[in-house]
């Protein structure tokens, strides 16, 4: 992982500015997967406790270049330097009585977002101030055996 953040020292200077603002940022899904396996392209997917506006407010910090990819569903795009970085508020599945088909909300939690995930190799998250690996799931575990489940 050490590579990781020496290829990718934006990932740790978002973690410190969402940090200072007191959300918590994690690099997840198939960036982290695509890390792991040491195929790191030039998009990162964040997952944050911070809501689309806030999410918004501090990219403008490091760029102008932002966009609105699905606020309604958390979901706020940047082109920093040469990466293209997608940030999503936590997201939880909520199901109504009358409906088998899942509603999408902002989430509470880390765990949230990472179980409603399609597969246990992109339910892992790596937090961007202290890197901190999350892998509730046994996504590495998984990606080492060549499982997709």
């Amino acid at each position: 992982m050490d590579r990781l953040w020496q290829s990718a020292p934006l990932i740790a200077d978002l973690g410190a500015l969402f940090a200072d603002s007191g959300h918590d940022l994690y690099l997840v899904g198939g960036s982290v997967r695509d890390a792991l396996m040491g195929m790191l392209g030039h998009d990162l997917d964040f997952t944050t406790d911070a809501h689309p506006d806030e999410i918004e407010a501090l990219l403008r910090q490091r760029t102008r270049t932002t966009w609105d990819i699905g606020r309604a569903f958390g979901t706020i795009g940047a082109m920093i330097d040469d990466w293209q970085v997608e940030i999503t508020t936590y997201r939880t599945d909520v199901y109504r009585p009358d409906s088998r088909k899942p509603e999408i909300a902002f989430g509470d939690t880390l765990n949230d977002d990472l179980i409603r995930r399609d597969f246990t190799v992109n339910a892992m998250a790596l937090h961007a101030a202290n890197r901190e690996f999350v892998d509730p799931h046994h996504g590495l575990t998984d990606l080492a055996s060549g499982m997709l489940r």
